[in-house]
């Protein structure tokens, strides 16, 4: 069944694609991945799909053909590939988070739009899951993905905001990772300025977003690891985090602890 629905998506007739998309996004397989990157030219389509909405992201989607959440859906195929090590390691061998990088660009946010940009942080995002291989941080890094998500922190909305700090929390809980974002002032002071940047947004919404909350807290943790940066903490602290600003968040994420 899952084999013919990855060989319904060579067929050029839109109804069977969709068909087919739909159903592989829907179910659970481990042995998907697997399928999806050892079946002949699978990926290279998936891959000409996503190069195919290059050309409709720079402006606001007016009509709804299809082509952003079809494209959204190879997105979530994508995530599955990244999952598993048995072909996430091949798919970064493969350079192929490149292909997602101009989707984490995206400067609107009409909703398909920052779909695709939500769909390619969580390719990014899965690659990262807990244990976090070393190797998987220092390819990311060398491919400046950490300065990919700060479009996604600067103008993204709030899930697009929580995936992009997701990566960085990550990437600084490895000795690598946090050896990267310290070495030079001008990286520290860029995250420290988009932390920032997420205190303030975290006060302009209703509902302040607890699981972005804590990714923020716990990426100051993690810079405070580091002398170079605890000195640069105590010179510029984010000032929100002590003056009650956040007390009840504060007061929910320590709960556990008491």
């Amino acid at each position: 069944m899952i084999i013919n629905w990855i060989d319904d998506l060579h067929k050029k007739i839109p109804s069977t694609f969709d068909f087919a998309l739909e159903n592989l996004i829907t179910e659970k397989f481990e042995i998907l991945p697997r399928l999806l990157w050892k079946s002949r030219c699978t990926v290279a389509m998936m891959l000409q799909e996503i190069m195919n909405i290059y050309p409709h992201i720079s402006r606001p989607v007016y009509s709804h053909n299809g082509m952003h959440h079809r494209v959204y859906n190879i997105l979530l195929l994508f995530q599955c590939i990244t999952h598993y090590p048995d072909t996430r390691n091949p798919f970064l061998t493969a350079g192929m988070q490149h292909y997602m990088y101009p989707l984490m660009d995206i400067n609107l946010t009409d909703k398909p739009l920052e779909c695709l940009r939500l769909g390619a942080l969580g390719v990014i995002a899965h690659m990262l899951r807990p244990p976090v291989d070393v190797a998987v941080v220092r390819c990311l890094v060398n491919t400046n993905c950490l300065q990919h998500c700060t479009k996604a922190i600067e103008i993204g909305l709030t899930e697009s905001k929580t995936f992009a700090v997701f990566i960085f929390k990550n990437i600084l809980s490895t000795g690598e990772g946090l050896q990267y974002c310290c070495v030079l002032p001008d990286r520290f002071f860029l995250i420290d300025g988009l932390l920032k940047m997420l205190l303030v947004y975290l006060t302009t919404i209703a509902t302040p977003c607890p699981s972005l909350f804590n990714l923020v807290v716990e990426c100051y943790a993690k810079l405070s690891y580091k002398p170079r940066a605890r000195r640069g903490l105590r010179r510029y602290p984010p000032t929100m985090l002590f003056n009650g600003t956040f007390a009840r968040l504060l007061a929910v994420r320590l709960k556990p602890f008491h």
